[in-house]
C-alpha cells in the first residue's frame, strides 16, 4: 500500500516541476518579446499555454 503513496508523490513532483519549468519559459518568452507586447498577465497566460507540454486543467484555463 505504501507504493501507491510513492507513485502519487512522484506524480505530484513531476507535475510540479513541469509547471515550474513552463512558468519559467513563459516568463522568459514574455520578457524577450517585451518590445512587441506589453508584459502583462495576459501575455504570460498566452506563453504559458504555448509552452506547456503536459495537458492539465491548469493550462486549459489559459487557452
Amino acid at each position: 500500500m505504501l507504493y501507491l503513496l510513492y507513485i502519487f508523490v512522484g506524480l505530484l513532483i513531476i507535475l510540479g516541476v513541469n509547471l515550474m519549468i513552463t512558468g519559467l519559459l513563459a516568463v522568459h518568452d514574455m520578457y524577450t518579446r517585451r518590445a512587441d507586447e506589453e508584459p502583462t498577465f495576459d501575455t504570460f497566460k498566452k506563453y504559458f499555454a504555448e509552452n506547456n507540454n503536459i495537458p492539465t486543467k491548469m493550462s486549459d484555463l489559459f487557452n
